[in-house]
């Protein structure tokens, strides 16, 4: 393997911040903190990434990445949501009832119903308008870990904010981008019977046919070091597998699958 390989598995694992729960009168509260090695960790991870053309950063001034952590979470979950800075290093915020579709997908319970939910949250932060971007939000890293289902109002939510895109790319681009990460980690983790419903259900339920009807011509495995960067964000599958399920969904796209899948009892 070679060295920059090496490199990616490493960034793609340390933890920038750390992560502490709290329970205070009933609530539960999560304190995410900047690790003092950050300093040193977050312009290599941003360093690899511009190697490896992955159009986000790790927001390295600590400031930034408060701000930017507060105001996305607000502008996600409600302008009275409860997240503060803790100090001068942290952000403090309450937690969201559920699990993470990632938990749920390694316990064989993720359904189309909670991919369908996962559609609509992404299409609604797609919405959203950011001040930053002077224009439509976007996430920079929705894998499935960070897409949080609660069972009671069979809602999914969006975490963690502690990556930005570019802001040179265009809207469209950004959302294209967070459009794929969720449908990597299905087509590289899912079992073969159930990837494919499971991603028809996310795309039906995140209904933009102006960002899906873009989204056939980057079903593509790439080549250069971008190739190296989606082998590490899919657990290094087979390339074998996830060309041909790259593939299916292309084709299932392009004949118009969504058309009849939107209105199939199944995601209802």
């Amino acid at each position: 393997m070679s060295l920059v390989a090496l490199a990616g598995r490493w960034i793609y694992r340390i933890k920038i911040n750390s992560l502490i729960c709290q329970t205070r009168e009933g609530r539960v509260f999560w304190i995410k903190r900047r690790r003092p090695a950050g300093r040193w960790l977050i312009p290599a991870a941003n360093a690899f990434f511009r190697v490896v053309r992955n159009p986000v950063t790790v927001i390295g001034r600590t400031r930034d990445w408060q701000r930017w952590e507060m105001e996305s979470f607000r502008l996600l979950h409600g302008p009275t949501s409860r997240v503060r800075a803790a100090g001068r290093n942290g952000v403090e915020m309450e937690g969201i009832p559920g699990d993470s579709l990632c938990g749920l997908l390694d316990r064989g319970h993720l359904t189309a119903a909670m991919m369908s939910a996962a559609g609509l949250e992404l299409s609604h932060a797609h919405r959203q308008i950011s001040p930053h971007f002077e224009g439509r939000w976007s996430h920079g890293d929705p894998h499935l870990g960070n897409f949080i289902f609660d069972p009671v109002t069979a809602r999914c939510r969006l975490i963690d904010f502690e990556v930005r895109h570019a802001r040179r790319m265009s809207a469209t681009d950004r959302h294209l981008e967070d459009l794929l990460v969720p449908l990597l980690d299905l087509s590289s983790r899912c079992v073969p019977q159930k990837w494919l419903p499971l991603s028809l259900s996310f795309l039906a339920a995140y209904d933009r046919p102006e960002i899906i009807s873009l989204l056939p011509g980057r079903l593509v495995l790439p080549t250069g070091p971008s190739r190296l960067w989606w082998a590490i964000r899919t657990n290094y599958c087979r390339r074998a597998l996830l060309r041909d399920r790259l593939r299916t969904l292309r084709e299932a796209l392009r004949q118009g699958a969504l058309t009849s899948w939107a209105s199939s009892p199944e995601i209802r």
